[in-house]
């Protein structure tokens, strides 16, 4: 008895179903090891001010006579070269940073880095660039990593006057909100199933040939 074959729509939209499926069940699997952290209470959730930060590369405003902040509120700070820092000492399992700050100039490329367990140095292969949140607010979507540090570079010119208000550690986040792709990942759901589908019909035609 011969097989029915599948039409290129078919395979397109199976493609399309195997994709939808296997971004629910990783976002499933991702809530799951969430939950594990949480329970586990290693999974912090803080808002950090600037207290309990370390900041390098970065003028107190406030502590330094020669340096004027724009304003008289407090917690401005200006970037003295093009590689400024802030740190996060400390450890747990993140899936995302939150940085609060206001700055008056573009800052240029912000980019977060993390440490793993046994780790002393911040490399280019655990960094995370920064997506525009609220007013004054990057987001760095780490994706769930347990990390022992974080490194914040908030701007990549220098010479910008940046008013750090916070930096908040997994943001609370709704939990349908969990299930919507960002902007990777939903290029990646629009173009990956044809592509597989493409190469599914090529390896069908040469099976039957």
């Amino acid at each position: 008895m011969k097989r029915a074959k599948l039409t290129a729509r078919q395979l397109l939209a199976l493609c399309y179903a195997a994709a939808a499926v296997i971004w629910v069940l990783r976002c499933v699997l991702g809530c799951g090891v969430m939950l594990n952290y949480k329970l586990r209470g290693e999974m912090p959730s803080l808002v950090l001010g600037p207290a309990d930060l370390t900041v390098e590369s970065m003028i107190d405003c406030a502590a330094d006579e020669w340096t004027d902040a724009p304003d008289d509120r407090p917690d401005w700070y200006l970037t003295s070269d093009n590689d400024p820092h802030i740190f996060w000492q400390g450890e747990g399992y993140i899936e995302s940073v939150r940085l609060h700050a206001e700055q008056l100039s573009p800052p240029g490329g912000a980019a977060l880095y993390y440490l793993r367990p046994g780790q002393t140095d911040y490399s280019e292969a655990q960094k995370v660039f920064a997506r525009l949140g609220a007013a004054n607010e990057l987001i760095f979507d780490v994706g769930g990593v347990y990390v022992t540090g974080l490194r914040i570079d908030p701007d990549s010119v220098g010479g910008v006057y940046t008013r750090l208000l916070d930096v908040t550690l997994n943001p609370v986040t709704p939990w349908p909100l969990r299930f919507v792709p960002g902007a990777g990942a939903l290029l990646l759901l629009l173009f990956a199933p044809p592509l597989a589908a493409a190469v599914l019909a090529l390896l069908l035609c040469r099976a039957e040939t």
